[in-house]
């Protein structure tokens, strides 16, 4: 999951958003999930774009999506995924293969998942999907304030608000795909162990509302009784394969 916080070099007259194109990273912030059996880790990783110093980012940031990995943002067809494209071919890094393949995805790829589609395009938003959920996003900070707080060097401000949206955006994700499957376990568990690990890590502090919210606190009650679930599925499964391996080999 990601998202980048962008500035330009000249706001619109009229106030309204740039062009795609127009933008520059300031700012990124990238949540790996991974899964075994039934547990989740994650790792967060949150990198600041200065001026000069885009190559080195944008080599960074192709580094996360090894071949094979999926790419879930919202409305990064649209956005995020053309910026990186785009500043990538400006500085001639035509070998970044990962970006590519997130940039050129279309909406059936499944190098891409963008929000938007899941959620039936361009009516919603990151803010109103969060508020019917009740997940906590741009408590302080909105993306129209980024580019303030970044030419006043607030550079901490920036990189908490990118980080927030992207937890916010992860727990949109979950309940995205466990409507997807019917399965209550694919949102539940991974929310569950995303909450205990924010507060067990002291520098995740600022996200502790992540861990609080109505989803956690549901997914924290279910957890239990769904991975008891989980696993007695799990253990008739192999059951059942052991005895038709049983009976294949006694023919």
């Amino acid at each position: 999951m990601f998202d980048l916080e962008t500035i330009v070099d000249e706001e619109m007259p009229d106030g309204s958003f740039p062009p795609w194109p127009r933008h520059k990273p300031v700012a990124g912030s990238f949540l790996t999930a991974r899964r075994e059996g039934q547990d989740h880790d994650f790792t967060l990783h949150t990198f600041i774009c200065r001026e000069g110093g885009e190559e080195h980012f944008l080599r960074k940031v192709d580094a996360l999506f090894p071949s094979g990995s999926m790419a879930v943002t919202l409305n990064g067809r649209g956005f995020d995924a053309q910026v990186l494209r785009l500043q990538a071919q400006r500085h001639g890094l035509y070998e970044l293969r990962n970006i590519a393949r997130i940039a050129d995805a279309g909406r059936y790829d499944i190098a891409h998942l963008d929000l938007l589609d899941a959620y039936g395009g361009r009516g919603s938003s990151l803010a109103e999907l969060c508020k019917a959920f009740s997940i906590p996003v741009k408590t302080s900070v909105s993306g129209a304030d980024v580019g303030d707080l970044w030419r006043q060097g607030d550079v901490r401000a920036v990189a908490q608000y990118v980080q927030e949206d992207v937890l916010a955006s992860y727990l949109v994700y979950l309940h995205a795909i466990a409507w997807r499957q019917g399965d209550e376990r694919l949102m539940a568990l991974p929310i569950a162990d995303l909450s205990v690990w924010i507060e067990s890590e002291p520098k995740l502090r600022h996200l502790l509302p992540f861990a609080t919210c109505r989803p956690a606190m549901r997914a924290r009650t279910r957890a239990p009784a769904l991975r008891v679930e989980g696993a007695l599925a799990d253990a008739e499964l192999r059951l059942k394969r052991e005895q038709d391996e049983a009976a294949f080999a006694a023919r």
